[in-house]
C-alpha cells in the first residue's frame, strides 16, 4: 500500500531515512546518520506541514515501510511550474519487486493533478543504472551532468540532472 507519510509516521520515516543515508551514502547529499541524530520536533513539524504539493509517500506493507520518494514544489511564483523529487530509497531486499516503479507511478500521478505545474526534475548519481533506467521508463530525460558533484570516500561521484513534463 503506498500512502502519504505524515506525523504518525515519524519513527518509520526517520529508521529509513536514516537507513537511505547509512546503505547508500554515495546517492544523497546529506551525511549519514544515525536515528538518534534526527532532530524528532523538527522532522515531526515538516511531516505534519505535508500536503498535496509537498509530501513524502511511503510504500507499506504490513507496519512495514519498504520505500519513500520526496516531492517539493516550490511556493515562489518565478519557480512554481516545476518541483522536485528527492530521496527516493526502496530497501535493498525489496528492490526488483516494482516497490520504486509504484512510488514513482504514484508521484508523476499526483503531480499531474497540480494545477500551473509543468515539469519535475531529480537528480541521481551517473552510476545509479537501475535508478536511471527506471527514472528513463517514465520519460524523464536528461539535461545536465555534473562532474565531481560530491565525494565519498575520496572517490568523486558524478551528478545526473533530469526532467519530466507533465502532459497537456
Amino acid at each position: 500500500m503506498i500512502r502519504a507519510l505524515g506525523p504518525e509516521d515519524l519513527e518509520a520515516f526517520i529508521q529509513i531515512r536514516s537507513d537511505s543515508l547509512c546503505i547508500s551514502p554515495e546517492s544523497f547529499g546529506s551525511e549519514p546518520r544515525t536515528p538518534e541524530a534526527f532532530d524528532r520536533i523538527a522532522t515531526r513539524k515538516d511531516l505534519e506541514a505535508k500536503n498535496e504539493r509537498n509530501f513524502i509517500l511511503g510504500y507499506f506493507q504490513g507496519e512495514k515501510l519498504k520505500g519513500i520518494i520526496g516531492f517539493i514544489q516550490p511556493e515562489r511564483d518565478k519557480v512554481r511550474h516545476r518541483a522536485f523529487i528527492w530521496g527516493v530509497f526502496v530497501y535493498p531486499e525489496y528492490r526488483g519487486q516494482g516497490i520504486g516503479r509504484a512510488l514513482m507511478e504514484s508521484t508523476l500521478e499526483r503531480a499531474k493533478g497540480i494545477e500551473g505545474l509543468v515539469k519535475v526534475v531529480l537528480s541521481v548519481t551517473y552510476s545509479a543504472e537501475a535508478a536511471k533506467r527506471l527514472y528513463e521508463s517514465f520519460g524523464f530525460k536528461t539535461y545536465g551532468l555534473e562532474r565531481d558533484a560530491m565525494r565519498w570516500n575520496g572517490k568523486a561521484l558524478d551528478e545526473l540532472f533530469m526532467e519530466w513534463y507533465k502532459p497537456e
